[in-house]
């Protein structure tokens, strides 16, 4: 027999949601956002703020996004604590296992690991930080190093020769 009114299945957004208001309210930290992303090479991110805005990517398995999550969340109470600068710190590691995240990072999408063991085919250095930006697909526009614009340094991005496979 089929029911009067269907109940409609929550969506995984609205489960992580709740689970990050749980917490929230349980330890003590800010509220947040959070939001299902298309991304592929992103896994989770946080962007601290009033409230902060959390993403996580849909391409990883229900198992997955509750993890990084949890992983996130932990950079939100580690914010609380100590600021932005905290990082995957001691502090981090220790907040991240009292919120039940796996230890040894956030978990990654099948993207990511194929672009971290693939390699990218793209390379650019900057000219003031020398720091290596890798893609795989050539910028579009603009190649500027933000933080190297940002203190007035040289900032150009330059494509040097990708890595051997």
């Amino acid at each position: 027999m089929e029911p009067l009114f269907a109940i409609e299945e929550a969506q995984p957004v609205d489960c992580l949601q709740r689970l990050y208001d749980r917490l929230a309210a349980r330890f003590g930290f800010d509220p947040a956002r959070v939001r299902v992303s298309s991304r592929k090479l992103t896994g989770g991110r946080i962007v601290y703020g009033a409230p902060h805005r959390i993403t996580i990517s849909g391409h990883l398995g229900a198992r997955d996004q509750e993890d990084t999550l949890r992983h996130e969340a932990a950079h939100a109470w580690a914010w609380r604590l100590e600021g932005a600068r905290t990082g995957h710190g001691s502090l981090f590691r220790r907040l991240a296992q009292t919120l039940g995240a796996r230890s040894g990072g956030a978990p990654e999408t099948p993207a990511l690991l194929d672009f971290r063991t693939r390699g990218a085919r793209y390379l650019y250095r900057c000219d003031g930080c020398t720091r290596l930006f890798r893609r795989f697909r050539p910028f579009r526009g603009a190649r500027e190093c933000l933080a190297c614009h940002r203190e007035g340094r040289p900032a150009r991005l330059r494509r040097v020769a990708p890595p051997p496979p």
